[in-house]
């Protein structure tokens, strides 16, 4: 029996990930990286550590400050992603439902809480949320599943208690490896990646969750 759902926030929740495609093309080549938006789409799902880990090795440019990198790329992705408050379509009806219901929820996000905090409130869907888990503030990031079982651990329910929602293979992974029913939602470009083959559910708008449970 489910007795929580946890959520993914970018791309499951709201529409961010051309906002973060963008952004990450726009500052790493004003930063002086030759990076591409095919570059920043092949690392769909990462965190922003993992970003600019990436951009360093490639172009060779170790002497550049990751740190101020690191924080740099993430002030400016937060601030795009606020201003456009690009909540998917049907996602407050879901949490509405699924609440009534009597569901425990979270967020299990690579992401900082700051930028979570901040979704959840601008968006007006924060009082569906028992817990708001980053990856960011614990040891691992996606794809392992450390951030999957702390957010359960909130929520005090066993993660095979839980169902994950994604719509990247590292947060699959990352869900299926927490021991959690999966539930992915690929972008329609990803649709046919053999990999979603891993997951419990594959499905094409968030609007068809509740009928899981």
């Amino acid at each position: 029996m489910i007795k929580a759902v946890i959520f993914d926030m970018d791309g499951t929740l709201i529409d961010s990930q051309p906002i973060w495609y963008q952004v990450c093309t726009d500052f790493f080549q004003q930063n002086g990286f030759p990076v591409t938006m095919d570059d920043m789409i092949k690392l769909t799902g990462s965190p922003v550590a993992k970003l600019v880990d990436y951009v360093l090795q490639t172009h060779g440019q170790k002497d550049k400050e990751r740190a101020q990198l690191i924080t740099g790329l993430m002030d400016y992705a937060v601030s795009e992603i606020l201003a456009a408050k690009p909540l998917m379509p049907n996602v407050k009806e879901v949490l509405a439902q699924l609440k009534q219901q009597g569901i425990k929820m979270a967020v299990a996000s690579a992401s900082p809480r700051n930028m979570l905090q901040g979704i959840v409130d601008s968006c007006d869907i924060a009082e569906y949320f028992d817990y708001l888990a980053s990856a960011e503030e614990l040891d691992y990031n996606k794809p392992h599943p450390a951030v999957y079982l702390h957010a359960a651990q909130q929520l005090g329910v066993n993660p095979t208690e839980c169902l994950a929602v994604e719509d990247s293979v590292l947060g699959m992974i990352s869900g299926k490896a927490a021991t959690m029913k999966t539930v992915v939602i690929p972008a329609q470009a990803e649709w046919d990646d053999p990999r979603w083959t891993l997951a419990d559910f594959k499905l094409t708008n968030i609007a068809e969750l509740p009928a899981l449970l």
